[in-house]
């Protein structure tokens, strides 16, 4: 966790959603960053204790729940041998909460970097780089930002990293996927990147390279909920979620959080390609078109306190996303991006 973010965000505690978190004595810490120690809730009636793991603060609501999903997940990033991972994987199958997780590694961290790679005839014919070519096409329409800025469901990271290239102030990625958000981490505190790329069946192959992004000191990544941000009303500048709406349990909460800490007269982007799940999001809180996603945001955005109202700057775009899932496999969606302007208060 970077002292400049957290001194910049003032994060509240996700709990109780009435105090600070304050740092506790006892902190590990390498120049500007945390690396362990503890953040206390200040309300002493909730007085909510929240670790900080491997740089990253977890600050989620439902503590014991995440941790008792992700915890292993976590522990799991000491496989760091590639032939170890692989026999590792060929061990516990395909079905196994490991290989899913590589699974979902392989897919995102392509998209978000495969570009930093020689182009490979058998990793598909689609080009990586939707979920950047989106980010794109959003901060052109919303013009010049300053920061700091959020960027919700950040995955992997590469969306954070160039945020910070485009804007002058911190960027803040965060994400409840702990495997995909430790490649972010890679990236961020040891130049890093380093994947599992699918090939075929239960095939994978490792994918490493030293990667500085510009302006990656603005950049930290965080465990967080995108609906129950700790962040005060009105923090930042922009906020983006680019394909996170339809992977949430309730899509109207987390547009509320997002009006919510967006800035008066900040951009917001949010981009979904109306791709439900029952897993992840119950049937009645499904969208069937792009104009009910529309309405949504506008409801949303006015009916809940602290929220403030989104306006659009253009109907919705219609932009193409392909995502790897191995060699012989990819999907491409038609995903909505929304640009919008919070309201003056």
């Amino acid at each position: 966790m970077r002292r400049l973010h957290f001194d910049a965000l003032k994060p509240a505690c996700p709990t109780c959603r009435r105090a600070l978190l304050a740092l506790e004595p006892g902190a590990e810490s390498a120049d500007d960053t945390i690396r362990s120690g503890l953040l206390r809730c200040q309300d002493n009636a909730c007085g909510e204790r929240f670790p900080i793991i491997a740089g990253t603060p977890v600050l989620v609501p439902n503590l014991a729940g995440w941790l008792s999903a992700n915890l292993h997940l976590m522990l799991e990033s000491d496989i760091d041998v590639a032939v170890v991972e692989s026999v590792v994987g060929a061990v516990v199958g395909p079905e196994s909460a490991y290989n899913i997780a590589r699974q979902q590694q392989s897919s995102y961290a392509h998209d978000h970097y495969g570009d930093l790679f020689e182009a490979d005839p058998d990793a598909g014919t689609v080009s990586p780089g939707g979920v950047r070519r989106c980010l794109d096409r959003a901060l052109r329409h919303l013009g010049p930002v300053r920061g700091p800025v959020l960027d919700v469901g950040c995955a992997v990271g590469r969306t954070s990293f160039d945020i910070a290239a485009a804007c002058d102030g911190p960027v803040l990625g965060v994400d409840l996927n702990w495997p995909l958000l430790r490649i972010g981490r890679g990236v961020l505190d040891r130049g890093l990147l380093r994947y599992p790329l699918r090939r075929l069946g239960n095939r994978y192959d490792r994918r490493d390279t030293h990667f500085s992004p510009p302006e990656g000191a603005r950049v930290d990544f965080w465990v967080i909920d995108a609906q129950a941000l700790p962040f005060a009303d009105n923090t930042f500048d922009l906020v983006v979620a680019l394909n996170v709406l339809d992977c949430v349990p309730d899509p109207t909460q987390l547009v509320v959080e997002i009006s919510r800490v967006a800035a008066p007269g900040g951009g917001v982007a949010l981009a979904a390609p109306l791709d439900w799940a029952p897993h992840a999001t119950p049937y009645p809180a499904w969208l069937d078109s792009p104009a009910a996603f529309e309405n949504m945001v506008a409801r949303a955005s006015r009916a809940a306190p602290g929220a403030k109202p989104l306006t659009p700057l253009a109907p919705a775009f219609n932009l193409p996303w392909a995502v790897r899932l191995h060699d012989n496999a990819t999907v491409t969606y038609k995903t909505q991006l929304l640009t919008l302007t919070a309201a003056e208060t």
